[in-house]
């Protein structure tokens, strides 16, 4: 709150230290209960600020824990009270301000919010609703909350809501006219104008559904209002919007207006009027980092939220799961099930699942296991932005995977990913969008766990005209060298293999971080592996080791996608996801892969397609880029040593609370 008023604080509890002169006394809208707020500060002779939701709010809605991301802080009254004036009338009756910048803006803005069906609150299904007569005239008339503060300062009352539908009714009589009723009326807890006591007409119809509001105008020709927001949204759709009280954006030449307010004078566009109502007028909060930001920096969230209210099984059965990563997984899987169920085993999963339930297993286990028909498999795994520090290390992923085909890393069926890079065809803003990233993955050396380890000069003993490869290896039991690498699948067999391939090369090999810190099985002693190798590097960082290199060389391990975005030559002994595209030197075919694709194609399907990215401060979908935001943030702010104990404690420490949280979920 502090940070969309732009104050350094806010007393809320009485008594009051002593009122100065710079003091601002708040109170939220026109509620009753601002009465004595507004009397303190005509006491105190201080302004008086009316606080109110913006009008694109929250993600989701406040009752599924989202917060505020948007306010209006209006010095005069507030939008919807016409009996006096306010900031909004102000903007809009000297539109000074509008230029031709804004009004480029505004419509850029309102293709995206109208594309994405983005309203105040966004919990509702979208597109979940449809008429069955297609080719019907409706009209939409649309009731309110009884006792709704903008009806009575809207110049409206009871009788308006009655006058609204009699006109509707009267001047649309080819027309079927449905009563939109309002969400809190659907669910019991308030109750609306028109009540249960409508004119007996059979082109009345109820529309009680829980659903987008964005998502019915396409349907309606004309919307009915009394002072409802949705008016406004109707505006957006380029609807024809007929107004029985005076909301904020009537009287402006873009409504029929059935109560005129003489006070607005201006004639406007509704490029303008939504300039002034969401760029002006309103104030914004990125969510995720609660710093004043636009709305643009926000939409681009609320679409992603979604996929949580997708959920295609109704019960899903996680086999097999560790309690730390039960710990998060929920957060993941919501898109796919409200209810988790953990099981130890498929048999056990298959027993309680029904008809539209789902099982997910982790990655390749269960390769052989298919479900039944009517229960859907999927299969979980870490992405490729994934986290500060290693998995092992208990460092809770940013990003998952949940594949109902195969999983990325299995070359010997397809996945999600693989039929993705196959058949969709990329639109000119998605590429623009994976350029952008891959200048920022590189900028920022994004890998998947961001370690940062000793510079060094791996080739100082190379002679110039020598040929530099680098060779990155990974855990010999991995399943992605099961599954992607048939021919060769271990480290000390790639690197005979490079050795081979090219006898006069400096090579240099770099084991996996997990072999060095978690024991992991692939370990080649160093006096052995230079048998085959020029140089052993044990905790350099990855991009310096790669960007020294002429060419690197791999299994499949994803530090082959990451050489290719820093424009270095990756040869591939196995088949990785990105292997097979036209990006790589491939010594391995897949027949299945018959696309010619360019990076930055493969990098949208691996980092925008692919994956789901979650905010741990929020809990709810992010975007890669906020992710990569946050992890050069982490980078920068940890102060957390290298030191075995120090890391060995916070593990510790990641683990009980980890453990907890499992425990309470």
């Amino acid at each position: 709150m502090k940070a969309l008023l732009h104050c350094d604080g806010i007393e809320t509890k009485k008594p009051y230290t002593k009122i100065q002169p710079s003091h601002v006394i708040l109170g939220w809208g026109k509620k009753a209960n601002t009465q004595q707020a507004v009397e303190l500060s005509e006491k105190q002779r201080v302004p008086y600020w009316h606080l109110e939701d913006g009008f694109i709010s929250y993600l989701g809605h406040p009752a599924l824990g989202d917060k505020r991301f948007a306010l209006i802080v209006d010095k005069r009254g507030i939008y919807y009270d016409a009996t006096c004036p306010s900031d909004i009338e102000d903007l809009l009756n000297h539109p000074d301000w509008f230029s031709s910048a804004l009004k480029e803006r505004s419509s850029n803005l309102l293709a995206l919010i109208t594309e994405n069906k983005i309203t105040k609150y966004n919990h509702e299904p979208v597109d979940s609703w449809k008429p069955e007569a297609g080719e019907q005239k409706r009209i939409l008339v649309v009731d309110q909350t009884y006792g709704d503060c903008s009806v009575k300062f809207g110049l409206a009352d009871d009788s308006s809501f009655n006058k609204m539908l009699d006109a509707a009714l009267a001047e649309n009589p080819d027309s079927e006219v449905w009563i939109k009723i309002h969400p809190d009326v659907v669910l019991g807890t308030k109750k609306g104008y028109l009540g249960s006591n409508l004119p007996d007409n059979p082109r009345i119809r109820i529309l009680a559904d829980k659903v987008n509001a964005q998502s019915l105008f396409p349907y309606f020709e004309k919307v009915y209002v009394v002072t409802s927001q949705l008016g406004f949204e109707a505006l957006w759709h380029r609807k024809n919007v007929v107004c029985f009280g005076v909301p904020f954006y009537s009287g402006w030449g873009l409504t029929d207006d059935r109560v005129s307010c003489p006070r607005r004078k201006q004639m406007h566009t509704i490029e303008s009027l939504f300039a002034a109502a969401c760029l002006k007028y309103t104030r914004y909060i990125d969510p995720e980092t609660f710093q004043q930001c636009e709305l643009e920096d926000i939409l681009g969230l609320i679409p992603l939220q979604r996929r949580s209210r997708c959920q295609p099984v109704k019960t899903l059965y996680a086999v097999g799961f560790s309690l730390w990563k039960r710990a998060f997984l929920k957060s993941f899987t919501r898109a796919i099930s409200e209810k988790i169920q953990f099981v130890k085993s498929v048999q056990q999963a298959e027993a309680k699942a029904k008809s539209g339930d789902g099982i997910l297993v982790w990655g390749a286990k269960h390769h052989n296991y298919n479900p039944p028909s009517n229960i859907k498999l999927f299969r979980a795994e870490d992405a490729f932005i994934r986290s500060v520090g290693l998995g092992a290390d208990l460092r809770r992923p940013s990003s998952l995977i949940l594949d109902q085909t195969g999983i990325y890393f299995d070359a010997s069926r397809p996945s999600d990913l693989e039929t993705a890079i196959n058949t969709i065809e990329l639109n000119d803003k998605q590429l623009e969008r994976a350029k952008a990233l891959r200048k920022r993955l590189k900028e920022q050396r994004i890998s998947k766990y961001n370690l940062q380890g000793s510079e060094q000069s791996l080739f100082a003993s190379a002679r110039t005209d020598q040929r530099k490869i680098l060779i990155t290896g990974q855990v010999d039991s991995d399943a992605s060298i099961q599954w992607g690498s048939p021919e060769i699948s271990s480290n000390l067999e790639l690197i005979k293999a490079v050795r081979t391939y090219a006898p006069d090369a400096f090579i240099v090999y770099k084991p996996h971080p997990d072999v060095l810190l978690a024991g992991r099985e692939g370990h080649i002693p160093e006096s052995l592996a230079l048998n085959w190798v020029d140089h052993v590097v044990a905790n350099g960082d990855i991009f310096d080791c790669i960007e020294q290199c002429d060419e690197l060389h791999v299994m499949t391990s994803l530090a082959g996608f990451e050489a290719l975005t820093l424009g270095k030559t990756v040869h591939c002994w196995g088949q990785p996801f990105y292997a097979g595209w036209g990006v790589t030197v491939d010594h391995l075919t897949c027949n299945r892969r018959y696309r010619t694709r360019n990076l930055e194609e493969l990098i949208y399907f691996a980092h925008c397609y692919y994956p789901m990215y979650i905010n741990w401060q929020t809990r709810r979908y992010t975007t890669p880029e906020r992710v990569i935001a946050s992890i050069e943030q982490e980078r920068c702010s940890t102060s957390e040593s290298g030191h075995f104990i120090n890391r060995w404690l916070s593990r510790k420490r990641r683990k009980v609370g980890y453990l907890i949280e499992a425990l309470l979920s």
